[in-house]
């Protein structure tokens, strides 16, 4: 039986800009958050994923889009599992190119996307980012990711969804000054009571608030910004030893359990890939 895989590759023609193939039968992702804009496609198979509530099968000729910050999953749909492309876009490079059109920070409202157009520009792009990473393909590769993301920007991109005062939620204010606290000082530890009590709640209250208003709970959601950190540093070519002190788990073997069980690799398999 062929071994579940999932690959990472970084080209120098697009700095910052993770790539992913995806070759998946049993792996399931749990519930996670990204700090990038996450773009992904099949080529074979079917995925199944939960966000914002409801559940998305993506086939051959979809194309997904999940915001920074957003609770998903993921899980093969198909007997033979499915063979997946996905592409991980910082924040910055989405904006300048909403700040081209005028617009305000891109928000993409459509989980799910039927366009023929925007899915063969993707493969494409994706296949040669992944294809040709050391080649001298910089003007071309260039062309097309601003072309792709550009396209799906104007297509796509709006204004963010408001989450208001709602009495079983926490406010947008409320959200940020906690999300503030974690990526500050990702080696912090914190106590729900620390975290509760500037904004005049319980430890109860603010638990079960924090976790309606993302889907998942500070613990859960805090262990995934530590390791989308450490994916930052493993691509700096830092110790791995000492990327996990800086981003706050036990020692080394703590940090390869926790992101084994996220990305399906090892920090060293994943460094060795991206450097």
């Amino acid at each position: 039986m062929k071994k579940d895989k999932l690959e990472y590759f970084l080209n120098p023609a697009l700095p910052n800009i993770e790539l992913t193939l995806a070759s998946v039968k049993e792996f399931e992702f749990d519930r996670h958050i990204h700090l990038d804009y996450h773009i992904g496609s099949v080529s074979s198979g079917c995925l199944q994923y939960l966000h914002h509530g409801r559940s998305y099968i993506m086939g051959t000729g979809l194309l997904s889009i999940i915001n920074p910050d957003e609770v998903h999953t993921g899980a093969s749909k198909s007997v033979n599992g499915y063979t997946g492309h996905f592409m991980a876009i910082p924040p910055t490079f989405i904006n300048l190119i909403s700040q081209n059109f005028k617009q305000p920070e891109a928000f993409f409202s459509k989980s799910l996307i039927d366009d023929p157009y925007l899915y063969n520009a993707f493969m494409y792009l994706h296949n040669i980012g992944v294809s040709h990473p050391y080649e001298a393909q910089h003007l071309q590769l260039e062309t097309v990711m601003i072309a792709f993301a550009s396209e799906l920007v104007q297509r796509y991109g709006g204004v963010p969804f408001d989450v208001g005062e709602h009495a079983s939620r926490l406010s947008r204010k409320q959200l940020n000054q906690i999300k503030d606290l974690f990526h500050a000082d990702p080696s912090q530890s914190f106590q729900l009571q620390e975290l509760s009590e500037p904004l005049g709640l319980s430890k109860f209250q603010f638990l079960r608030q924090f976790k309606q208003s993302m889907g998942i709970t500070p613990h859960a959601y805090f262990k995934r910004v530590r390791l989308e950190y450490a994916k930052r540093a493993l691509i700096k070519g830092k110790e791995i030893s000492d990327v996990a002190y800086q981003v706050g788990f036990f020692d080394q073997s703590h940090l390869n359990k926790a992101f084994k069980q996220a990305y399906l690799v090892t920090p060293k398999h994943f460094q060795q890939r991206c450097l």
